[in-house]
């Protein structure tokens, strides 16, 4: 097996090329960079930067966006934590406490 080319057993194990499915991640790789504003023209004609031209100039398709968007991190706590005792839920009236039960009416309606 050490032996046999990486073309023959794609072929009889019915895989694409490697060529092409490296092409085509290198191909949707700089699209979606450029689509994201994150693909930077240093040198247009030269090195990776002739892909995405190659790509623009080969297919007008590839001048549209793409149907993603960049992460945003909000890293601000949205919620409280309240810590109560045993004394907080045996104590009164048997039911939550005041919070916890506005909670989860908030939550039930």
């Amino acid at each position: 097996m050490r032996t046999t080319l990486t073309n023959t057993v794609e072929a009889l194990i019915c895989l694409p090329p490697t060529e092409l499915v490296v092409e085509n991640e290198a191909r949707s790789t700089v699209h979606r960079l450029w689509s994201l504003g994150c693909w930077s023209y240093l040198h247009p004609n030269k090195g990776h930067s002739s892909i995405l031209r190659r790509l623009q100039q080969s297919d007008p398709i590839f001048n549209m966006g793409v149907d993603v968007m960049r992460p945003a991190f909000n890293l601000e706590h949205k919620y409280r934590v309240t810590m109560l005792t045993r004394e907080d839920w045996t104590g009164g009236t048997g039911g939550p406490p005041v919070a916890v039960g506005k909670l989860l009416d908030r939550l039930c309606t």
